[in-house]
């Protein structure tokens, strides 16, 4: 039997990879970011001046699909159940290209704490850590894009300032939403459109 695969998990073991007749000789390829991308949300370079932990938590999802619940988990198992954990501030979304990576990454930076962050960049666009720990959530497209929907239609007026207004923006503005038929039809046909339309402009 031969396995053929772009990386495996570091916490594999040595026998479930002979189970699945991978060779020990192989060399494990770690993922290699292949380029940038950008959108009214988006900004990859954040992750290219980031100081890896050897125990960080990276919690990888597409948007919607489950990110919130489990930084929640990880949150209350790291600090013993406590209700009052301000988990948005303690867990940031380290690709939102608000606040500026000047902001961030000095916040991120400062926690003493183990530290568990968000992305909803593809593997090709992130800066990867053999070192680090990665969660993966998946979810049926169909419960994400009406999650998205829902996100959507609910944003302020602020909501869209930030995003839009902010120094920086690469591509067009992100715009309201569309009717419901239609929001499911683009972003099949688009890729993910209008929040990720895989994720923006590449570089």
């Amino acid at each position: 039997m031969h396995v053929h695969f772009g990386w495996v998990h570091e916490g594999w073991s040595c026998s479930c990879l002979l189970a699945l007749g991978v060779e020990m000789s192989q060399e494990i390829k770690w993922p290699v970011k292949m380029g940038e991308l950008h959108n009214h949300h988006f900004d990859s370079t954040m992750w290219n001046d980031f100081k890896f932990r050897d125990d960080d938590i990276i919690i990888s999802t597409y948007a919607k699909a489950g990110t919130t619940w489990m930084q929640q988990i990880i949150a209350q198992l790291m600090f013993e159940g406590d209700p009052e954990l301000a988990v948005a501030e303690m867990s940031p979304w380290v690709d939102l290209r608000i606040p500026p990576k000047e902001v961030k990454l000095p916040m991120i930076e400062s926690q003493t704490h183990r530290r568990f962050m968000k992305t909803h960049l593809p593997v090709e666009a992130l800066c990867f850590s053999p070192q680090a720990k990665y969660i993966y959530i998946g979810r049926d497209g169909r419960d994400v894009v009406w999650s998205l929907y829902n996100h959507h239609i609910n944003a302020n007026q602020k909501w869209y300032e930030a995003l839009n207004e902010s120094p920086g923006r690469v591509g067009p503005p992100i715009e309201g939403p569309p009717e419901d038929r239609q929001y499911w039809e683009d972003w099949l046909r688009k890729e993910g459109y209008p929040f990720l339309a895989f994720l923006g402009q590449r570089t």
